[in-house]
């Protein structure tokens, strides 16, 4: 398991590309990447152009990077405050099919908003975790020769104004929540991430998911959606 701290999208994209090159020849070793980025929107492959809606330009000023993934999906945010993860792994191997391993990640959000307890679930407007209509947590994915990139997002306790500037899900109006609000409590990004490792390393059994004292070097510093 790997927590690289706050680090660039794009840094973390690389990041997975050096690991599912590994679960490729490894295919028995999962592994788990947990991180916050800075400010970022992603584009997965079905982002219609009205899902952004705020021009790049004004978007580059505040600081904000737009890019484009192969994960499934429309448009979502990430940031500060939020539990990216990132589980690299050869589905086969794991005896987990596509559908099987993304209700996985459903389950596995909603038994850690549990934790905290909030009573999320699968079952909304589109793939994800959801309290009372309110999306609390995202997944999308990307599967090639059977591993897996990409992963999931968890609102721990980000700052919801970013999604403003964007349909969620490619849905207007999609109302998002977190783990702190549902709450009515502090709820800190380490302990959120803390109970996502454990939800899946218990998705992943027998198998264990690889832990590392030293985190590998990217180059530089989650569906419908």
């Amino acid at each position: 398991m790997l927590r690289p701290g706050r680090i660039p999208w794009r840094a973390a994209w690389e990041l997975q590309k050096e690991l599912a090159s590994r679960a490729a020849v490894s295919r028995g070793t999962a592994h788990l990447v947990l991180v916050e980025h800075p400010p970022v929107f992603t584009l997965g492959r079905h982002a219609r152009t009205g899902s952004l809606l705020a021009p790049r330009e004004e978007l580059a000023r505040r600081g904000i990077e737009v890019e484009p993934c192969e994960r499934g999906g429309d448009v979502t945010w990430h940031g500060p405050g939020q539990v990216v993860g990132y589980p690299i792994l050869h589905l086969p191997t794991f005896r987990l099919g596509v559908a099987a391993f993304v209700h996985g990640l459903e389950a596995a959000m909603s038994r850690a908003c549990a934790a905290f307890g909030v009573a999320a679930a699968a079952g909304g407007p589109a793939i994800g975790a959801w309290v009372d209509g309110r999306k609390i947590g995202s997944i999308g994915i990307h599967v090639s020769r059977g591993v897996t990139t990409h992963g999931f997002a968890l609102n721990a306790c980000p700052d919801l104004s970013h999604f403003q500037l964007i349909h969620p899900c490619g849905m207007p109006g999609c109302p998002m929540t977190t783990i702190e609000r549902e709450a009515g409590r502090p709820v800190t990004w380490e302990a959120a991430a803390d109970a996502m490792e454990r939800e899946i390393a218990a998705l992943l059994r027998p198998a264990a998911v690889e832990r590392a004292t030293t985190n590998p070097s990217p180059a530089g510093g989650a569906p419908r959606r």
